[in-house]
């Protein structure tokens, strides 16, 4: 009869090795929130960058080098947004890419549906930072 599985150390054996899954995943959660901290701050400060960049060319000191730099680092950000899960930023950050890229190929509608204001990215950023903080689902 073959010895069953269940035994006094095969028991053990298990309970050591669940103990330390779970403690694998609670790090591995924590370093994950914290990439989540990290990037949603860095979206902040971007956004910030941006909104500073505007008033310069609505002052009429537009610079196309530094359009085409805002345009990858939003890009390289929704990227790293994406990665994470956390996708309706991700998203944002996507269009505004895109703008920074060539403003022109959104109609004034596609722009106001989206909305990808300096305040409506630094919102949903800031609501995502609490989330995030207080270990509820990402969006």
């Amino acid at each position: 009869m073959p010895e069953p599985l269940t035994t006094i150390a095969t028991s053990k054996e298990l309970a050591q090795h669940v103990l330390k899954w779970l403690t694998n995943l609670r790090r591995a959660g924590r370093e994950r929130q914290q990439q989540s901290l990290l990037a949603v701050h860095k979206v902040i400060a971007l956004a910030r960058k941006t909104k500073a960049y505007s008033r310069g060319v609505k002052a009429g000191q537009q610079d196309y080098k530094a359009e085409a730099e805002l345009a990858a680092t939003w890009a390289d950000l929704g990227f790293e947004l994406k990665r994470l899960g956390l996708k309706a930023l991700a998203k944002k950050c996507d269009v505004t890419s895109r703008y920074w890229a060539d403003p022109e190929q959104f109609s004034p509608g596609f722009l106001a549906e989206a909305d990808i204001s300096f305040d409506s990215v630094e919102r949903l950023a800031r609501q995502l930072e609490v989330q995030i903080e207080h270990g509820r689902p990402s969006a």
